[in-house]
């Protein structure tokens, strides 16, 4: 995210003197982790700035030293939420390695995302909608996940990895929305850790579109009832 972005991110009135007990950045923090619970509890129509301080413990009037209205609360979740998403997948996309390792690295890192981080990816992802399309597209531009695997897409399709039939930006996609789902069935289960959820992903999302050759480079496919791969954060 760029700097004029991050910017937006502050608390609205971060040079005022502090009068709050607690220091204003660190009320902040609970003010936004409170904001999240509840939008994902309730939704964002239908939660309400009075619901948000009843979870920090403050009042109501207290919350408009940082914003203005519930939606500059939903702005700063989701424009925070996009921005460590989009670096993290970043730099998976840098691993070293051919395209698959890449792509492999790319999926593990967003299903371990979605899964760890279920509440925040939730309000992400079904509250998007929430912003007008115009201002969703200042807070955190369009497309940016598809479009750092629609490039290690086209990489390999240039190498002759991947069918060149394929067209990249709906495959990109498609990667993207098999991946995003997660958010919407996901539970925490002793026999199906996100490791092992993490490796049928993998398998089913890459062996579905590498060529001939591609297939020699794919990552070894899981064995059935061995132990589930180590996903990083």
């Amino acid at each position: 995210m760029s700097v004029s972005k991050a910017a937006k991110l502050a608390p609205l009135n971060s040079d005022r003197p502090q009068t709050d007990r607690k220091p204003k950045e660190k009320r902040w923090q609970e003010i936004l982790q409170a904001a999240t619970e509840v939008f994902y509890e309730k939704g964002y129509d239908a939660a309400t700035l009075q619901d948000i301080a009843d979870r920090v413990g403050i009042l109501k009037g207290s919350i408009y030293y940082y914003i203005k209205t519930k939606g500059d609360l939903l702005e700063h979740l989701l424009a925070d939420a996009h921005a460590n998403g989009i670096a993290a997948l970043r730099e998976r996309a840098q691993t070293p390695g051919n395209e698959f390792e890449k792509l492999d690295a790319m999926i593990r890192r967003q299903i371990d995302a979605v899964c760890r981080q279920q509440i925040k990816t939730t309000v992400y992802l079904r509250e998007l909608k929430s912003i007008p399309l115009d201002k969703r597209k200042s807070l955190i531009g369009m497309h940016e996940f598809r479009d750092e695997f629609r490039a290690i897409l086209k990489e390999g399709q240039a190498k002759g990895l991947i069918l060149s039939d394929l067209d990249a930006t709906l495959t990109a996609q498609a990667l993207v929305s098999s991946i995003n789902s997660l958010y919407q069935w996901y539970k925490p289960h002793p026999r199906r850790p996100i490791g092992r959820i993490a490796d049928h992903f993998a398998t089913i999302l890459l062996r579905g579109i590498a060529t001939r050759a591609g297939q020699k480079l794919l990552p070894a496919p899981p064995k059935a009832g061995g132990r589930a791969s180590t996903v990083s954060a």
